[in-house]
């Protein structure tokens, strides 16, 4: 039954695509589709816990409810909030089966789906096992990250990232051009006073 079951989840979740470099595009994963609008989704988000990326305050990420998806344990939406404003531009997975088993499973599907990886993204000792496909069309870009890790401050087990990086790249140079020009009206960048203030005590 359990077997069963991690098929059926793996066939879902591989509704992405069934092909790489065939002139196919994928932008769907497990229901959710990128560059379409977040709202469609929200009911499946903890929009209590929704928050711009420190890094990156042209997007925002919300968190998945638990369970809200069959066999998927967590994961996050974002969506972008500048020109594209309420886009959906990544989605990550995580699933309930933590096993290197079912990472095995998922890359043998992801590899006949798409054949060999475009990179690999994990580290050297293994600790952290991650693969990367990238997929572009006209001007739009796509990659998909499947990643299995052991590392306690990664939460170990099995994930997937889909990110339409295109528009990702597009929503980053809008909000650096209004930052520019809010800089530019306050005078522009503020000077550090003395080096002295950044030496810890």
């Amino acid at each position: 039954m359990i077997k069963t079951c991690s098929l059926i989840l793996v066939t879902m979740v591989l509704s992405v695509s069934l092909a790489h470099g065939g002139g196919t595009f994928p932008t769907t994963l497990a229901g959710f589709t990128l560059g379409q609008d977040f709202d469609d989704f929200s009911q499946h988000c903890d929009m209590d816990r929704a928050s711009p990326i420190p890094d990156a305050p042209y997007l925002t990420e919300v968190h998945l409810k638990s369970d809200s998806i069959p066999g998927i344990r967590g994961g996050s939406l974002t969506f972008a909030n500048a020109e594209a404003e309420g886009k959906l531009v990544r989605i990550k997975l995580k699933f309930h089966n933590r096993s290197q088993k079912f990472f095995d499973q998922l890359l043998r599907r992801y590899e006949n789906a798409f054949g060999k990886p475009d990179s690999y993204e994990g580290d050297a000792f293994r600790n952290v096992i991650a693969w990367k496909w990238n997929f572009s069309r006209g001007k739009e870009r796509v990659s998909v990250l499947l990643m299995w890790s052991r590392e306690s401050e990664m939460r170990p087990g099995v994930s997937i990232k889909m990110t339409l990086d295109s528009l990702v790249d597009s929503e980053y140079k809008a909000f650096m051009r209004e930052f520019n020009r809010r800089e530019a009206r306050n005078g522009g960048p503020t000077r550090i006073k003395s080096l002295d203030e950044f030496l810890p005590r």
